[in-house]
């Protein structure tokens, strides 16, 4: 049997999760997420933000893989110059309530623990 816990590790230190990302994982609205290809092309889970929102998460206007992460570049970059992941992808899967800021192995045995 697997199991898919990536979105478990996104706010350990080892994990290269920008801080507006890390923002968003702790936010009420980390509860919301959404299949998007707006970001990459290709159909993604992350919290729902507002460029998600506003033309629809999955869209048939969104550019192909790879030209829609240059066509955000940016929107992204200024949102998050002033703290804000409105047009950033705020990867996570369906259940966040996981995350926590402790190192990465010690949440592997803490997993591998109550398996």
């Amino acid at each position: 049997m697997g199991v898919q816990v990536g979105t478990a590790y996104l706010l350990c230190p080892e994990a290269r999760t920008t801080p507006v990302h890390r923002a968003a994982l702790r936010g009420e609205g980390a509860a919301h997420t959404a299949l998007t290809n707006l970001f990459t092309g290709r159909p993604a889970r992350g919290i729902v933000n507002r460029l998600m929102r506003e033309p629809g998460p999955l869209n048939v206007a969104a550019p192909p893989f790879p030209l829609a992460v240059a066509a955000i570049a940016p929107l992204r970059a200024e949102a998050e110059r002033c703290g804000r992941g409105d047009f950033s992808p705020l990867w996570a899967g369906q259940n966040v309530s996981g995350c926590k800021a402790v190192p990465a192995a010690d949440l592997t045995r803490e997993l591998a623990a109550t398996s």
